[in-house]
């Protein structure tokens, strides 16, 4: 068994929070890249439809690898991994930066994809490694604040280096930060990394894994354009269920699997990573349409909309912290649902809103939004990290963000069909000439954000029939 421990705890411990949440911070500032979509449209002389596969090389690969990479680093060591994942983005931001063709920057962003998914299958481990249980709320909360803070900041930093220096600035500008990183990554000693010397790494069982998260997305993410009863939707689904058969097979069999299954035989586990799932699919609802709300309905310039936008995740970053803290004293079965009822409570108001309402109850209604899962996320983050051994946390880590990335791609695509279905409907009702007149526009608007304010309270419910623990690390 190998155990590394640091000299200095404390002074250790608050480093490494700090080293975690600045690779997270860096992370989440990819939400800056959306902002560009237009000029890389014309850089490329581009179809639209065509700049998805930005998007989907990204997050395709960010999703299918990090259970693997979660348990690479359990281990080979987090520190050391976190050390490649930051070392690997700089030389995806810098490629990006200077892709000369649209193939080169789609291959930059897949290496981006595995450059975090390796800094988000470690960084969330050595935060809850480096602190004792009892504060493991407090430390996740600082985290999921820097997080949430990247992912507001990105659009206005985005916007700004557009306007001023072109499209490349918004991967160029990350470059330097995420070399500096890397350096003081590659500098600190190897931390409470513990594991048996005869276990190693069930690469089939990775690669299975990998190919049907990433074939169930894909079919996912196409069904939105070809349909559910497509040729290439239909393989995809097959390959996908082929490979998730190979791997529950192979980790039946194996010593040490990717992941212990025998977890979602707990009912609370299990629950907690579906209320993941839910909570970011109805949320996420907010990024696809009240962008075209803000501009087309109310009126604003992109800068406002940019501003009023980032109250969301404003408001998830201010309470990241302080619902961490209140889940090291009361637990977080409760913190979890009191978020859920407010995210719920948040996504109601905006169904509610109209052409004609007011800039300030837009920021107030997505604040409400952002204040919900920023009490419900960190909890229940923590909960999943602790209901996983120690010497498993950065398959923990991994899985808490595995399970918010199936959540968006699900909010995506049944908010996108939704909208569609229920512009076309509404546009027959209303007696208007094409689905696309603006004036169905907000009825179809409504009609998404009810579903999924009714989606949220769902996962209320399910939240509330939990016991209540308090998750302490196994």
């Amino acid at each position: 068994m190998e155990s590394v421990y640091p000299p200095s705890p404390v002074l250790s411990s608050r480093s490494v929070v700090t080293l975690a949440s600045l690779s997270a911070l860096l992370a989440s500032l990819d939400s800056a890249v959306n902002i560009a979509f237009p000029a890389i449209t014309a850089a490329f002389s581009l179809d639209v439809t065509l700049i998805q596969w930005i998007v989907i090389s990204y997050v395709l690969t960010y999703a299918s690898l990090l259970l693997g990479c979660g348990r690479l680093a359990d281990l080979w060591g987090h520190e050391r991994v976190l050390t490649w994942g930051l070392a690997g983005s700089t030389l995806a931001f810098l490629s990006c930066s200077l892709a000369p063709t649209f193939a080169w920057l789609l291959v930059a962003r897949t290496l981006q994809g595995v450059g975090v998914a390796l800094v988000f299958a470690a960084a969330p481990a050595l935060v809850t490694l480096a602190v004792p249980a009892e504060t493991r709320g407090r430390a996740l909360g600082i985290f999921q604040m820097s997080a949430a803070a990247g992912f507001a900041l990105g659009p206005l930093l985005g916007g700004v280096l557009v306007d001023s220096f072109g499209w490349r600035s918004v991967y160029l500008f990350r470059v330097l930060p995420a070399f500096l990183l890397t350096l003081v990554a590659a500098r600190r000693p190897r931390i409470l990394h513990e594991h048996p010397d005869d276990q190693h790494f069930d690469l089939f069982g990775a690669v299975t894994l990998a190919g049907s998260v990433a074939g169930f997305l894909l079919a996912l993410s196409r069904s939105r354009d070809l349909g559910w009863t497509s040729p290439l939707v239909l393989v995809l689904l097959l390959v996908a269920s082929m490979c998730l058969a190979g791997f529950v097979v192979a980790e039946a069999r194996v010593s040490a699997p990717v992941v212990d299954l025998s977890l979602f035989r707990r009912p609370a586990f299990t629950v907690a990573n579906l209320l993941n799932v839910l909570a970011n699919c109805a949320t996420f609802a907010i990024w696809l349409l009240v962008p075209y709300y803000i501009v087309n309905a109310l009126g604003y310039s992109a800068f406002t909309g940019g501003v009023l936008l980032m109250t969301c995740p404003l408001a998830t970053a201010l309470a990241a912290p302080l619902a961490g803290w209140l889940s090291d004293r009361l637990g977080t079965s409760l913190l979890s649902t009191l978020g859920l009822g407010t995210a719920a409570l948040g996504l109601w108001c905006i169904s509610r809103l109209e052409a004609a309402s007011s800039s300030l109850s837009v920021a107030l209604t997505l604040a409400l939004v952002g204040l919900g899962l920023g009490i419900f996320q960190t909890p229940n983050m923590s909960f999943i990290m602790g209901a996983i051994p120690r010497v498993q946390q950065g398959v923990a880590g991994s899985m808490s963000q595995m399970m918010r990335t199936l959540g968006v791609v699900l909010g995506v695509t049944g908010a996108s069909m939704l909208f569609g279905s229920r512009r076309a409907v509404h546009a027959v009702q209303l007696q208007l000439p094409l689905a696309s007149d603006p004036r169905s526009f907000m009825p179809a608007f409504q009609d998404v954000f009810v579903v999924a304010a009714i989606v949220c309270a769902v996962a209320f419910g399910l939240s509330l029939l939990r016991r209540s623990e308090s998750s302490k690390s196994l």
